[in-house]
């Protein structure tokens, strides 16, 4: 993969990394460079001399990591405009959401108290 090609869809949301380690021993890590997704308190790290390295924001730990590009096999958006798992989503239609409420009194506290046999 190139390294402009992970790093735009880290920034598109949360991500699963697979990537090897020297010993070509395949991990995963969920990362971002997500603005959404990161503490309020970092800002956005990068390395931008060194095409072969990237830093990623790790969900799990929250911690920054710095990986080779050469080691990564593959990059899933799970999150964000554009990531395939919100294909999958179901919709609920505006009639349906509509009807969720249909029939439910609204009980005023005086109402709920008397109910209850309660006094205020």
């Amino acid at each position: 993969m190139k390294k402009h090609k992970i790093i735009h869809t880290l920034r598109s949301g949360i991500c699963e990394i697979t990537y090897t380690d020297e010993f070509s021993v395949e991990f995963s890590m969920i990362g971002t460079l997500s603005q959404t997704h990161l503490p309020h308190d970092v800002d956005t790290m990068d390395i931008p001399d060194d095409q072969n390295m990237f830093v990623v924001f790790n969900v799990n730990t929250e911690n920054w990591e710095t990986y080779s590009v050469h080691s990564v096999i593959d990059v899933e958006q799970l999150t964000g405009e554009g990531a395939i798992n919100n294909k999958k989503k179901l919709q609920a239609s505006d009639e349906y959401l509509a009807g969720l409420f249909d029939g439910i009194e609204e009980i005023s506290d005086e109402g709920f108290y008397e109910s209850n046999g309660m006094t205020q």
